[in-house]
């Protein structure tokens, strides 16, 4: 999910961190068993976040422990797993192969086809394990390759602006879309409001990376709608803020206690990360109050 999704640990305690890290170990973890030492290339903290997510809603039993691995050989690591972090394994390797593909299909990358031949193999057991996913990602990607050709024939042509002609908004809602349908899975009672968070989310992932990919993509001339409105920062931000505000909102009205501190240090500051660093600043000006807010309410 691009590593927007994760926590601002100077915002969070010592033991908070300790917690978070174990569940990244955990990820870690599944991806060399379900799919082999490789398949830890893919592994990244936006992931994290969804166990997390899951694991609290759920309160799923816990596997624990602590292990040497091939990144920390000489001092045991703490990890913390559960059924769930098998299913964000299983995301991250199906998720991962399509942004390879993306990437060569945008920047003819000799990168990103070593790494999609690489990941061809964990791919094809991931369309085992999650078909449905697999397939809805598939018909996702292409449905957002489609409106991002469709917007740069259109730029090139210069011809005025269509009824039919994609909006900005368009791939950002189809990536919104298809993260929604990978959150609700056997989600019970909570697949409308997984649904309508992974949405949410989704959309400012999509939107987050279009801002960070900014310069970029005007050098490169790669489809970015920001690019193509010809956006300035602040109304990126101003933007970007009422996106993740739309998720926040519906994050706070699930019932989640465990790590749930942890979960808003990445909603309301650790999603603004990249953003600060590509254009200054230090989270988002409302960010702190939100999380205050909150944390009253709770």
């Amino acid at each position: 999910m691009f590593g927007f999704v994760v926590a601002h640990l100077s915002t969070v305690s010592e033991k908070e961190k300790e917690r978070y890290h174990a569940l990244y170990c955990g990820l870690c973890r599944a991806l060399k068993d379900r799919y082999g030492q490789a398949s830890r290339a893919v592994l990244s903290y936006d992931l994290t976040f969804y166990v997390m997510l899951a694991n609290s809603l759920h309160e799923p039993p816990e596997e624990t422990g602590e292990a040497h691995c091939v990144t920390h050989p000489a001092k045991k690591m703490a990890y913390a797993r559960s059924t769930w972090t098998d299913y964000a394994a299983d995301l991250a390797v199906a998720l991962a192969f399509h942004k390879c593909l993306d990437d060569v299909h945008d920047d003819r990358s000799t990168k990103a086809r070593a790494a999609t031949a690489l990941l061809k193999g964990a791919y094809e057991r991931a369309q085992q394990n999650i078909p449905d996913q697999c397939a809805a990602i598939e018909r996702a990607m292409a449905s957002i390759a489609r409106i991002e050709q469709g917007a740069l024939a259109q730029r090139e042509a210069a011809s005025g602006v269509a009824e039919s002609s994609p909006t900005p908004d368009d791939a950002a809602n189809a990536f919104g879309e298809l993260l929604g349908q990978l959150f609700a899975h056997n989600q019970g009672i909570w697949t409308c409001a997984m649904r309508t968070f992974g949405t949410q989310l989704g959309r400012f992932i999509y939107l987050m990376d279009a801002a960070v990919d900014y310069a970029a993509d005007l050098q490169t001339g790669s489809y970015n709608p920001f690019v193509s409105l010809k956006t300035s920062p602040q109304d990126m931000k101003t933007l970007l803020s009422v996106a993740i505000g739309d998720a926040a909102a519906t994050f706070e009205r699930l019932p989640l206690e465990q790590d749930v501190h942890l979960m808003r240090s990445v909603l309301y500051s650790g999603v603004w990360q990249k953003f600060n660093e590509t254009y200054g600043g230090d989270a988002t000006p409302s960010g702190a109050s939100r999380e205050q807010r909150a944390q009253r309410q709770a």
